[in-house]
């Protein structure tokens, strides 16, 4: 207890300094940086599995699959995931299961365009991909409601239960892939086991989580707040509306390689751009300051989240180069057979210069700032898109990357302007 009371007293002196909650900041942060740390290696070992035992085609077919599913998951209504957080950061858990059965219902809608893209393919003869489209739309509905828990755990600010709820879950369903992985070159195969532990493991965790919520609202609370849910889901549309184009333009890159270059140069571009993306996840700006900012007047506070901005942003810069530095022993040891994603994954490297304006991004979200949440939202990814089209053709892989740095450096300067009009 001792030893407890000094690292308290550490974390309240150090405050002075860095201008944050160091205690929310430090219990938070662990749990949400240990999670996100063994979800990367997991991810890491399912990497080195495809790596070592498949061949880049298997890899890049199935990245074309995930990528055309996450683009129809825009129907879901992802924004849903986002405003619940919000809505139980305020206090109020009853909207889970009326946000759960909202975003089934409307992934009924990206399910049936997996069956059409299915349907497709097996009338031209391409049977691997019609059904393992076909498998990803059966299962896509309860994967995606399922996955639901994580935003309540998110708002109620136990980053403690949702990282061991995330870390069973993929843990769980990495003990179903491996083997797959290794005694099976079959694609089909790979997405059912994929779909079939996400969907059973997480109804697990989510059956889990709504129990809690049952047993804390039959004593909480005596009515429904049916004002609270339809807030909730009018919030999380708008979110969707918002996110829309950008969602797109997020998992238009796979797709267009696909298309121009065919499944290795995915494979490679792939292997270059997922590890990044599990670095970003690791780190907790957005995470931990949105249930933080939720209940705060950001008005208030905007210079003390101007200064806790800045210094994020000159830690990034050193970090990027470390991270950059490494890469090539990092990729020799794990991937030695995607040593040519090596230059990619440098250059996109530069995006994590950009992590810190999240920070900023949130202030809006959490103010309701709609218009420049609408013009931030769809500016960006639109030229993103642009660029993909133009660059591309001439450039390759290179072009994605060129067109997602410039997509970001000029979002990054959006929401910079518009945060400072709050």
């Amino acid at each position: 207890m001792e030893l407890k009371q000094k690292i308290y007293e550490f974390l309240r002196w150090s405050e002075k300094y860095t201008g944050t909650d160091m205690v929310y900041f430090a219990k938070g942060s662990f749990w949400w940086i240990l999670g996100r740390s063994i979800l990367l290696l997991l991810s890491l070992a399912v990497m080195m599995a495809f790596a070592r035992w498949l061949p880049k085609e298997t890899f890049g077919a199935y990245q074309y699959i995930l990528s055309m599913v996450a683009i129809l998951a825009i129907f879901a209504l992802p924004g849903i995931d986002t405003a619940l957080v919000r809505t139980v950061a305020k206090g109020s858990t009853k909207a889970f299961w009326f946000c759960a059965k909202t975003k089934f219902r409307w992934a009924l809608i990206s399910a049936a365009g997996c069956l059409v893209i299915a349907g497709w393919y097996l009338a031209h003869q391409n049977f691997v991909l019609g059904v393992s489209f076909l498998i990803a739309g059966i299962f896509f509905p309860f994967v995606n409601v399922f996955n639901l828990f994580a935003s309540f755990w998110h708002g109620k600010k136990r980053f403690d239960v949702l990282a061991k709820y995330q870390i069973l879950l993929k843990i769980l369903s990495v003990l179903i892939l491996l083997p797959v992985i290794f005694f099976f070159d079959n694609l089909v195969l790979i997405i059912l086991a994929f779909s079939v532990s996400s969907a059973i493991f997480g109804a697990i965790f989510f059956t889990l989580t709504l129990k809690k919520i049952t047993a804390q609202d039959s004593i909480n609370e005596s009515q429904e707040d049916e004002k609270q849910e339809k807030e909730t889901i009018s919030f999380g549309k708008r979110l969707t509306l918002m996110s829309s184009i950008g969602h797109f333009s997020a998992h238009l890159d796979k797709v267009i390689i696909w298309q121009m270059l065919g499944p290795m140069a995915v494979a490679i571009y792939a292997f270059a751009q997922l590890p990044l993306q599990k670095i970003n996840e690791i780190i907790p700006i957005a995470p931990l300051a949105f249930p933080k900012l939720s209940d705060q007047n950001v008005k208030e506070i905007k210079k003390e989240v101007f200064k806790k901005f800045l210094k994020l942003f000159l830690f990034s810069i050193p970090l990027t180069v470390l991270i950059i530095f490494l890469a090539p022993y990092f990729y020799k040891l794990l991937f030695p057979l995607y040593l040519e994603s090596i230059p990619y994954f440098q250059v996109l490297a530069l995006s994590l210069i950009f992590i810190p304006f999240s920070l900023l991004g949130i202030s809006l979200l959490t103010e309701m700032k709609k218009r420049a949440l609408y013009i931030i939202s769809f500016t960006a990814p639109l030229l993103q898109i642009v660029l993909f089209l133009i660059l591309i053709p001439f450039y390759g892989i290179w072009g994605i990357i060129f067109a997602i740095l410039i997509a970001q450096f000029s979002g990054s300067l959006l929401v910079l302007y518009f945060f400072k009009k709050i």
